[in-house]
């Protein structure tokens, strides 16, 4: 009798073990038959390093550079420009495979780069670098997902000379920008100039319109400070530096765009006898 018993029990512990097997296994979402996991485009666009490149939204057929855009490919977008910093630049790298053919020979990856920036709302196309580069000898059809590429580039641009001054631009915020190789190497050739010449510099801080009348104030002339220090170390005569603050008084572009408000942030650099 209690060799049945124990028979039984084992029996009982079997059939849970297979029954808790099959239904409380885990679940392997985004699963293709192959059982290789498939990425959506919201993974590929939330994955660092800052490249956003496999399963775009994005498709093209064999030869073709206009694009064919999926279901979800606003959302994509809308994302997309979202994560865009202000001082970065959006690359648009398109690929071509070698057997396919544009019709006029121009080179077709990046063409489609320039067709996938038209569907681009809202963002303006000095702020994009488009490339078009081979993917291999010949088209993939499994692949057609995978032609366009999005990269987030560091826009190092600082200095911008026009008439008789020096525009040196500002990140959202920030009174610092003296470890940019560009602004140094353009402030210590300002220093040695007016060593010598014995001229006099001015200058004048500026911002957007984020913040009060009294911070952004305030705030550009810290911007400014911060170049007149620079040059005192070099060795300029703190007499001959001037520094004044117009806040938000003085825009040279709409406030009301991100763009306009990145050149809004910057001190004016201006030299005269």
């Amino acid at each position: 009798m209690r060799i049945t018993i124990v028979i039984l029990w084992l029996l009982l512990g079997l059939l849970y073990w297979f029954i808790a097997k099959e239904c409380c296994a885990p679940a392997h979402a985004n699963e293709d038959q192959t059982g290789v996991e498939m990425l959506t485009p919201d993974t590929a666009l939330n994955e660092k390093p800052r490249l956003i490149k496999k399963l775009t939204p994005i498709a093209f057929l064999q030869s073709q550079a206009e694009p064919q855009v999926e279901p979800d490919w606003i959302d994509f977008r809308d994302s997309l420009l979202a994560r865009l910093q202000e001082d970065e630049k959006l690359g648009i790298d398109g690929f071509y495979y070698d057997d396919e053919s544009s019709g006029d020979g121009e080179n077709l990856g990046l063409v489609r780069a320039r067709n996938v920036l038209s569907l681009l709302n809202g963002i303006d196309s000095s702020r994009t670098v488009l490339s078009g580069n081979s993917k291999g000898p010949n088209y993939v059809k499994d692949q057609m997902n995978n032609l366009i590429a999005f990269r987030f580039l560091k826009d190092t641009k600082v200095i911008k000379e026009i008439d008789d001054r020096t525009i040196i631009y500002f990140p959202f915020n920030s009174t610092r920008q003296i470890t940019n190789d560009e602004l140094i190497t353009y402030l210590n050739d300002v220093a040695e100039r007016v060593i010598e010449s014995g001229e006099s510099i001015t200058l004048t801080g500026h911002t957007d319109n984020i913040g009060s009348i009294e911070s952004n104030e305030v705030l550009g002339e810290a911007r400014a400070q911060v170049l007149e220090d620079y040059l005192v170390r070099k060795g300029v005569n703190p007499a001959k530096i001037n520094v004044m603050s117009r806040g938000e008084r003085s825009p040279i572009a709409s406030n009301e765009t991100r763009e306009g408000r990145a050149k809004n942030r910057r001190v004016e650099l201006k030299i005269s006898n």
